[in-house]
């Protein structure tokens, strides 16, 4: 889950207790009862191992003296509950020396444990203890684990940080059960405005407006379906957004979701806002309503330069003669995977003459994209299956009459070839009638944060 995606989440902790069952026994159902906790611990702790593997979530520098605008904002999201709203919290004393464990790869709930001296019928208790510690089957690298001992190292308490939004809190009860608590915190949301000018590229832009490159990530993908970024851009074209940082005890996280933003490229002015409609879904649209997204990707590969472009009379590197090049070619190194344009359904998965592995993807009635010089396919792809926007299909190649790797690319309508590169896109759905009034509520502050870029900029150039 990406870190944009929990701004203002939050759910209600859930209280699970394990009741404390000791019944009378005799001596020799005493040690039976003893060998089989003792196989049952370690059959369950078998799978509490650190996946190495799995990225971590760390904190960034505060860019507390950078300028931020102090907007008084109701920003979209679920309504936080406090813990004073819960019924019978689990309480984690405050008092005693916490241990601070950095899991490391390989550690285990068990092997952890272990090397502070707890008992291993204690870790059984809490491997079992409910679906809330079976995150402990899951710990990661580079996470933390608070243990609390008393003088015999018998746990007291445990607190498990999986990232900076949410806690698992375990704590020992008068009656030496195990009791736990989730607790989910909402990281503080400021909306900041900042805006580039192009001279080189858009990356150094951005790095002069102190804008981090996931948040021009993001800026390229929203505008990505009127601006092709790798061909577009020119010296000169500006850009604005406004974004949320997020932010836990003064301290800055992360960047969150883009609120709105405007690019100017070549004199032309695209727009574009977030808006989440009253039945909880959101996207971006420009300021009249109209879904920012279109029906098909402009570029269906993270390509490196244009190596043939759609022509009617075109010399033929491989048949030495001229013909037709009725599609896109696009260079890339072998292996980078090719999209799928749009929603469909794969008409064709195989090889196919001049081609050599290719995909045919019908799109409704009326659209056919072709995806040529396959080196192989994305699994699961197959005749017949539908496969959606952005979806990973196969990867680039030089099969069929290709003398190097790159992908071939086709637009049809109604079988007839056209550009890719200049073909009008169908757009996406834009604002539901029913819900015009409330987008223009909702999303006017932002739309005015963007027109203050470009006072601003009119301001500067005076």
């Amino acid at each position: 889950m990406k870190i944009q995606d929990i701004d203002f989440k939050s759910d209600r902790p859930e209280l699970v207790r394990l009741r404390n069952t000791a019944p009378k026994s005799s001596r020799f159902q005493s040690k039976i009862l003893l060998k089989l906790a003792i196989v049952s611990a370690a059959v369950v702790l078998l799978g509490f191992s650190a996946s190495s593997w799995h990225p971590v979530a760390k904190g960034a520098d505060s860019t507390s003296k950078l300028p931020r605008l102090h907007y008084a904002l109701e920003l979209p999201g679920k309504v936080v509950r406090t813990e004073a709203e819960f019924k019978n919290p689990v309480a984690i004393p405050d008092d005693g020396d916490w241990k601070i464990i950095t899991i490391k790869s390989g550690d285990t709930l068990a092997s952890i444990f272990d090397s502070a001296g707890i008992p291993a019928t204690t870790t059984h208790a809490i491997a079992s203890l409910n679906k809330q510690t079976k995150s402990l089957a899951f710990i990661l690298p580079g996470q933390k684990i608070h243990l609390l001992q008393d003088d015999q190292n018998n746990l007291r308490s445990m607190k498990y940080i999986p990232d900076i939004t949410k806690t698992l809190a375990i704590q020992r009860n008068e009656d030496q059960t195990f009791s736990s608590k989730i607790t989910h915190y909402r990281l503080q949301a400021f909306p900041v405005f900042r805006e580039g000018v192009i001279e080189s590229s858009l990356f150094e832009a951005a790095a002069k407006g102190n804008i981090a490159e996931s948040v021009i990530m993001d800026l390229a993908y929203i505008f990505g379906w009127d601006i092709d970024f790798s061909l577009d851009i020119r010296r000169g074209d500006r850009f604005g957004v406004v974004y949320n940082e997020l932010y836990k005890d003064n301290v800055k996280i992360s960047d969150g979701r883009i609120l709105a933003a405007e690019f100017v490229n070549n004199g032309k002015v695209y727009k574009a806002v977030y808006y989440i409609d009253p039945q909880g879904n959101g996207d971006y649209f420009n300021e009249v309503g109209k879904s920012m997204r279109k029906a098909f990707l402009r570029s269906p590969v993270d390509f490196t330069r244009i190596s043939s472009r759609f022509n009617k009379k075109r010399w033929h590197p491989v048949l030495s003669k001229w013909r037709s090049h009725r599609g896109v070619d696009y260079a890339a190194a072998r292996g980078t995977p090719v999209k799928a344009a749009g929603d469909g359904r794969i008409k064709f998965r195989g090889t196919k003459g001049g081609f050599g592995r290719a995909i045919f993807i019908q799109h409704g009635g009326r659209y056919t994209t072709v995806y040529g010089h396959l080196n192989s396919y994305a699994r699961g792809i197959r005749r017949g299956k539908e496969v959606e926007q952005g979806q990973i299909i196969g990867y680039v190649g030089s099969s069929g009459l290709a003398t190097g790797p790159h992908l071939h690319y086709e637009f049809r309508v109604n079988g007839v070839h056209r550009n890719p590169l200049t073909v009008r896109l169908p757009e996406a759905k834009p604002v539901h009638p029913s819900f015009e009034k409330h987008f223009k509520e909702n999303t006017q502050v932002y739309l005015s944060m963007l027109q203050l870029m470009d006072n601003t900029l009119a301001d500067n150039s005076l």
